[in-house]
This record gives structure tokens, C-alpha cells and sequence, in this order.
């Protein structure tokens, strides 16, 4: 069982690695390690906004390995709950922060393509439209309503 430590600290590890470069910004653009979406290799900007995001999550995820690697190198029976519990939290970790980056990504590329359109029309854009340009709100008949819920209710 010592190998299943060992291994884990090994991936606590390259978590760790990948998990800070990305955090700070200074993960390379590659094709082996990192999110893999269309928006995120748009840009540089937009494959550090989103591994920024990811890499605090992939660091939480080392630490919970660094934690049960520790505990696995000496651990027998129930002690091995802590390294299973420390390998689901890592599991989790790792799928929130993609999940999260992703979002990023996404959120980031939908910025990007409302400046490149201008936004000449403000309610296209996310902000409130100005009161003289709305419609008016349709006006309810509330007698013709009440009337059809009692029709309703008499059924």
C-alpha cells in the first residue's frame, strides 16, 4: 500500500505545478495540459483568464492529495478512509475548477464579442434599457381572470 501513497504525492505534485503556474498566469498555451475549449485558445488573454480561475481549484486538489499521500504511506485499516476522502475531494476539486474556468472562458469570449459588435444597442448589451424606449407592459383584464378561476374552481 505504500505505492498508492507514493503515487499520490507524485500527482499531489504535478497538481501543485500546473495548478500554481496557472493560477498566476504563467501556464503556457500547449496541448497536453490545461482546458481544453474553443474559447479558451482564442486568446492568450482569455486561456490565462480561465486558468486562473482553474488553478486555484487544481491547487486545492493537490493539497487534498499532498494530505492523504501522507496519510496513505502509513495508514491501516480505517485510517484508509482519510486518503479515500482526501482522493474524492482532490476529484472534486479538480472537476469544480474546470468547470469554473470554463465558465470564465465562456463569460470572457461573450465580453469580447459584445465589444467587438459595439453594442450600439443598450439592451442588447446586458445594460437596462432606457424607460422611453420599452414598451409598454401589456395591461391583465383582472375581473376576466377572477371570473375564469372561479369557472375553474366550480369543475
Amino acid at each position: 500500500m505504500l505505492a498508492v501513497g507514493i503515487i499520490m504525492l507524485i500527482v499531489a505534485a504535478l497538481l501543485l505545478i500546473v495548478g500554481g503556474l496557472a493560477a498566476t498566469g504563467h501556464l503556457p498555451g500547449n496541448n497536453v495540459i490545461g482546458l481544453r475549449l474553443v474559447e479558451i485558445r482564442k486568446s492568450r488573454a482569455a486561456w490565462d483568464n480561465a486558468h486562473k480561475v482553474a488553478g486555484l481549484f487544481w491547487v486545492l486538489s493537490g493539497v487534498a492529495l499532498l494530505f492523504g499521500g501522507i496519510a496513505a504511506l502509513n495508514a491501516s485499516g480505517w485510517m484508509w478512509l482519510l486518503p479515500a476522502a482526501m482522493l474524492i475531494v482532490s476529484v472534486l476539486a479538480l472537476s469544480v475548477g474546470s468547470n469554473m474556468g470554463s465558465r470564465a472562458a465562456y463569460l470572457f469570449d461573450q465580453a469580447h464579442k459584445e465589444e467587438e459588435e459595439g453594442c450600439g444597442d443598450s439592451c442588447n448589451c446586458g445594460d437596462s434599457c432606457d424607460s422611453a424606449s420599452e414598451q409598454p407592459a401589456a395591461e391583465v383584464d383582472l375581473g376576466a381572470l377572477r371570473q375564469a378561476a372561479e369557472k375553474s374552481d366550480k369543475q
